[in-house]
């Protein structure tokens, strides 16, 4: 099970860092890779219109070229995305508009990288 840290610079609602736990990986049907993860702490779900706090996420890779199921150097810069229609219709592929994009955050080996923003040499 890979564990890795969220936080983000672009994002105040992402900017505390959080444990993410990959549950399992998915592809899009251009081929890039995504990841479900379940974060800790959860995202006050009022934020996003629901009643519920969230801790399941869609991660993908912001920039072309990377890949999120093949992390290389940290933080790496990842889309944070919602499905869409829910979980359980969620499967490979994935279309573009299957998710919505809810925030732009970055992946850390570490909490302390993350809460320092610690970019690797």
């Amino acid at each position: 099970m890979s564990v890795y840290y969220l936080s983000s610079l672009d994002s105040s609602l992402f900017e505390p860092v959080r444990r993410c736990t990959l549950i399992t990986t998915l592809a899009f049907d251009t081929g890039r890779s995504a990841l479900v993860v379940d974060l800790d702490p959860a995202v006050v779900g009022h934020n996003f219109n629901v009643g519920d706090d969230l801790s399941r996420f869609i991660l993908t890779s912001r920039f072309q070229g990377d890949d999120v199921a093949a992390i290389d150097r940290f933080p790496f810069f990842a889309y944070i995305c919602l499905p869409k229609n829910g979980w359980p219709e969620l499967e490979t592929p994935l279309r573009a508009a299957d998710v919505d994009i809810v925030a732009w955050g970055e992946l850390y080996r570490t909490a302390d990288d993350a809460s320092a923003h610690r970019f690797d040499s």
